[in-house]
C-alpha cells in the first residue's frame, strides 16, 4: 500500500476494535462471524450490543480479544441509573471493554456538572472489574471548540480513551477533530477514532495523528486477505 508500511499495518490490526457486528440488525451467527475474523487477524476486540455479549463471551475464550458493549447507545440519553445499571450487568456477564456515550443533550445545554455525574458514576461501577472505559463524545454535532471541551471533561473524569463517534450519528471520525482532541488530552487519556474509517490507510493515517484505538469494519478484514495474498 502506497505510504504504509508492513509495520503500521500490524500496529493497526493490534488496536482495531472490530465493529461489523455493531448492527441493529446483526444476528448471532453475524457475531459468531465477527469473531472468529478477530481471533483470525488478532483485532483488539469485538463490539456489539449487549444482547449478544454471551455469544462475544463464548466465542472469545481463551483468546486476548475484548468482549465490549456500548453503553447508553446511541444518543446517551437514558438515565444514569440505566447506564449503571447496562454497565453493571455486562460486566458480570463477562464484558471486558466499555464505551459509553455522554450525555450529549446536557453537555448542548452546558450542564458540564451533569455530564461529568453520569460520567463518573458509570466509572465507579466499571472501576472494580478493571476493564478500559472509553466515553464517546458524538463529534458530528459538536463544534470545534465543543469538542475541545468535551474531550477536556473525558479526561478530568479518569476516563481512559475519549472516542469520536457512535457510527449511528451525524458525524464520523474526521483527522482534524482527532487532532483536536489530541491538542486538548495531550497524552493523558487514548483516543479511539470511529466512524467512516473506510481503509487500512485511513486507519494508519488516523494512528498517525494520534488516534490509539481504530473502530472498523469488514472492509478491514477483505483488504487483509488481500495483502496477504499479495504477500505469497
Amino acid at each position: 500500500m502506497h505510504g504504509v508500511t508492513e509495520d503500521e499495518v500490524k500496529r493497526l490490526v493490534s488496536v482495531i476494535d472490530y465493529s461489523e457486528a455493531l448492527t441493529i440488525t446483526a444476528t448471532e451467527d453475524d457475531v459468531r462471524a465477527a469473531c472468529e475474523a478477530a481471533k483470525t487477524y488478532g483485532f483488539r476486540a469485538v463490539v456489539a450490543f449487549p444482547q449478544h455479549l454471551g455469544v462475544i463471551v463464548d466465542s472469545l475464550k481463551g483468546t486476548n480479544v475484548r468482549a465490549q458493549i456500548p453503553v447508553g447507545f446511541p444518543c446517551g440519553g437514558v438515565t444514569t441509573l440505566v447506564k449503571c445499571t447496562e454497565a453493571e450487568e455486562g460486566l458480570k456477564r463477562g464484558a471486558t471493554d466499555l464505551d459509553m456515550v455522554m450525555n450529549i443533550s446536557a453537555f448542548q445545554a452546558g450542564d458540564y456538572h451533569r455530564v461529568s455525574e453520569d460520567i463518573s458514576a458509570v466509572m465507579a461501577v466499571a472501576k472494580p472489574f478493571g476493564v478500559p472505559f472509553k466515553v464517546i463524545i458524538e463529534i458530528g454535532v459538536l463544534t470545534d471548540q465543543q469538542i475541545v471541551t468535551a474531550a477536556k471533561l473525558v479526561a478530568d473524569c479518569g476516563a481512559d480513551f475519549v472516542k469520536t463517534c457512535t457510527g449511528f450519528g451525524p458525524g464520523r471520525a474526521t483527522i482534524h477533530a482527532v487532532g483536536l482532541i489530541k491538542s486538548a488530552v495531550g497524552e493523558r487519556v487514548g483516543i479511539k477514532a470511529s466512524g467512516g474509517v473506510a481503509s487500512v490507510e485511513d486507519g494508519v493515517v488516523f494512528m498517525r495523528a494520534g488516534a490509539t484505538v481504530v473502530a472498523m469494519r469488514r472492509y478491514l478484514c477483505d483488504q487483509l486477505r488481500e495483502l496477504e495474498s499479495t504477500s505469497q
